[in-house]
C-alpha cells in the first residue's frame, strides 16, 4: 500500500508561525519541510508527498505587495520541489489590504 501525505499548504505554514511566534518573518524558500516530516513521521515510510497552496496573482489594487507574495511563493515552490514534494495549486488568492 502507498502512503501519500496531503499537506494544506496555508493552515501548515500558519500554524509554523504561530509555533515560532516570533516578529521575524521566516523564510519558507530555504525551510526544511522534508526534515521536519521525517522527524515526525519518522515510522512511516511516506511515497508520496503532496503540497497544495492557493496560486497568489497580481491584483492592480495592490501590485506591490501582490509582486512580492508571488516571488515569495515561488520560493516555497522551487523549495518544496526540490526536497521531493508535489506542489498543487489551489483556488486563487483573493486580494485585500
Amino acid at each position: 500500500m502507498k502512503i501519500i501525505l496531503f499537506i494544506d499548504g496555508r493552515n501548515f505554514i500558519s500554524k509554523i508561525n504561530s509555533i515560532f511566534n516570533s516578529k521575524k518573518e521566516i523564510d519558507f524558500s530555504t525551510y526544511n519541510f522534508s526534515g521536519l516530516f521525517d522527524r515526525a513521521l519518522s515510522d512511516i515510510k511516506i511515497d508520496k508527498k503532496i503540497f497544495y497552496i492557493g496560486k497568489i496573482i497580481m491584483h492592480k489594487e495592490t501590485a506591490e505587495k501582490s509582486e512580492k507574495l508571488i516571488q515569495k511563493q515561488r520560493g516555497l515552490k522551487n523549495n518544496l520541489e526540490k526536497q521531493g514534494f508535489k506542489v498543487v495549486y489551489g483556488r486563487r488568492v483573493r486580494g485585500f489590504e
